[in-house]
């Protein structure tokens, strides 16, 4: 013992320094973001309110036609009503049945794997007893330029209304209002657009309207109803809003053979998915320009075979779509295999489902998350 004493004695002789750390009290200042890692992200919704987020490595590319998979595990009399994908720095705006808009970081949305049920969104949001989520929205990931955007609203009874982005770039912990509805409507789209675009509005009839963007004005106040968008038939609702590019073709004169490549390189598809697992594309050159408020033209043939309507949004041939049902399901398809068809068509099988389940929910997946 006397030997390991003198040597330890030595060895705090030799190397021995004074502390070089200090330990102070003190608040550190950093952003927690920043210790977040950037990553694509799948947030589902529910009809009863609960919510969670999952990676979208988990959901594997299938063929058309497929059963899809498991992607969240629903309690009794639930179903899934939207979802959304992001990344988990994305911004997220929720919508609620009383008008009113929260604002939470995607990051801070509950992870669960696929087989979790997810939190309910009252452990979230400041949300009181009767209200919930109609719908949720991205924000831009520069938000410093939302003044140069405008924000969209459609109702399900077919109103619109068009304010700047800028009106909910700040919004509380309590929420803000957003939008004044009659008792028996809700917000079923909400998307971001610029003046040069074209707006579609769907229904789960299958009809839609398309008309420009820069004709509807800009709304001062957040508190009105909007204005009439379509003009719906009996027991018909608005299901999806839609941004597009408002690229046109020129009925009269032939065109050249650089004019049809230039034209063939700008198209793009409206996908149109119904409740029944079918669904089709078609050219956003056969949907015409017309004024708001119109009756509308076909989209989709809502046949007994189809069902209704459930999501109708444009897509390129090299983009991927997520479907989800009220079961918890969900298919990765890619565009491509989706067979083109005229407006007045019904479809082919996209998603097989089984007794009495529904598609809910279709979704592009954001290019910048592949």
């Amino acid at each position: 013992m006397r030997v390991i004493s003198e040597e330890l004695k030595n060895i705090k002789e030799k190397f021995a320094v004074p502390r070089r750390t200090k330990i102070i009290d003190a608040v550190l200042n950093y952003d927690i973001e920043e210790t977040i890692q950037k990553q694509s992200v799948i947030i589902t919704v529910t009809l009863q309110g609960y919510i969670k987020r999952g990676s979208l490595d988990g959901v594997k590319q299938q063929k058309r036609g497929g059963k899809g998979k498991s992607g969240i595990t629903t309690r009794d009399q639930d179903s899934v009503i939207q979802t959304l994908s992001v990344n988990t720095h994305t911004s997220v705006l929720f919508f609620s049945t009383e008008g009113l808009v929260y604002k939470v970081k995607a990051w801070k949305i509950p992870e669960g794997s696929s087989s979790s049920k997810g939190k309910s969104l009252f452990n979230i949001l400041p949300l009181k007893s009767h209200q919930s989520i109609s719908s949720i929205m991205p924000m831009p990931e520069n938000e410093t330029e939302s003044k140069n955007y405008q924000i969209i609203f459609a109702t399900a009874n077919g109103k619109v209304r068009k304010n700047s982005l800028e009106d909910f770039s700040s919004i509380n912990a309590s929420g803000k209002i957003a939008m004044k509805l009659d008792s028996n409507d809700k917000i079923v789209g909400v998307k971001i657009c610029q003046d040069d675009k074209d707006i579609i509005l769907s229904t789960k009839f299958g009809k839609c309207i398309r008309f420009e963007a820069k004709k509807l004005r800009v709304f001062k106040g957040r508190s009105s109803k909007g204005i009439k968008g379509i003009e719906l038939a009996t027991n018909d609702q608005i299901v999806s809003l839609s941004v597009l590019d408002n690229d046109r073709i020129k009925k009269n004169g032939k065109k050249t053979k650089a004019e049809t490549s230039e034209l063939k390189a700008k198209e793009k598809f409206v996908l149109s998915i119904s409740e029944n697992g079918y669904g089709k594309k078609t050219s956003h050159f056969d949907y015409r320009v017309t004024n708001r408020g119109g009756k509308g033209i076909i989209g989709i043939i809502n046949s007994p075979r189809n069902g209704n309507i459930t999501s109708s949004f444009p897509v390129y041939d090299g983009d991927e779509i997520l479907i989800s049902t009220n079961k918890g399901r969900v298919i990765r398809v890619a565009v491509k295999e989706i067979r083109t068809a005229g407006r007045n068509t019904q479809g082919v099988r996209i998603i097989k489902l089984s007794g009495d389940e529904k598609v809910v929910s279709a979704i592009k997946i954001d290019d910048n998350l592949i």
